[in-house]
């Protein structure tokens, strides 16, 4: 089926290649923290684009009042995001730019992803580990508040 909606469709699609894999998964792959996290970028790095402003109009506490998985700053050091939108951006430049660490859990598996930001020197700016679980609900709950917003911004359906 050919995309109409670019944005909305490779969202759409992106989180149903993760669901496919999430179910197909062996010791030997398709593997799914790393569909997760390019489904990552796919779900969320584009429609952030579009979304920026709103995104920024929530605050970090009422996201978390509302399920939102809010990953913690590892370190003092690190510059705290003001607004939703702020972590949000975090978040996608740091897997957009690669700075992923994989946590291993003791019995060979992946049990948290550590996800940093860098100044221009290299130099850490933020960071966070976050859980494969988590971040997709992360994700989850990111696709739903783009569908919610997608469908406020068209209005009422009207009937002829």
């Amino acid at each position: 089926m050919m995309p109409h909606e670019p944005i909305l469709d490779v969202m759409r699609r992106t989180m149903a290649n993760l669901a496919f894999i999430e179910q197909s998964g062996s010791s030997e792959g398709p593997f799914e923290v790393t569909q997760l996290i390019n489904s990552f970028l796919g779900a969320l790095a584009h429609p952030w684009e579009s979304l920026r402003s709103e995104l920024n109009s929530m605050s970090i506490a009422d996201a978390e009042s509302q399920g939102w998985p809010i990953p913690r700053a590892e370190r003092a050091t690190d510059q705290a995001p003001t607004k939703f939108g702020d972590l949000i951006r975090l978040l996608r430049n740091g897997v957009a730019h690669g700075n992923i660490s994989f946590l291993p859990d003791g019995k060979g598996q992946i049990a948290a992803l550590r996800i940093e930001n860098r100044d221009n020197q290299g130099g850490r700016t933020w960071g966070v580990t976050i859980t494969p679980q988590n971040m997709r609900r992360f994700l989850e709950r990111f696709v739903a508040l783009v569908e919610d917003l997608d469908r406020h911004a068209r209005g009422p359906s009207r009937i002829a």
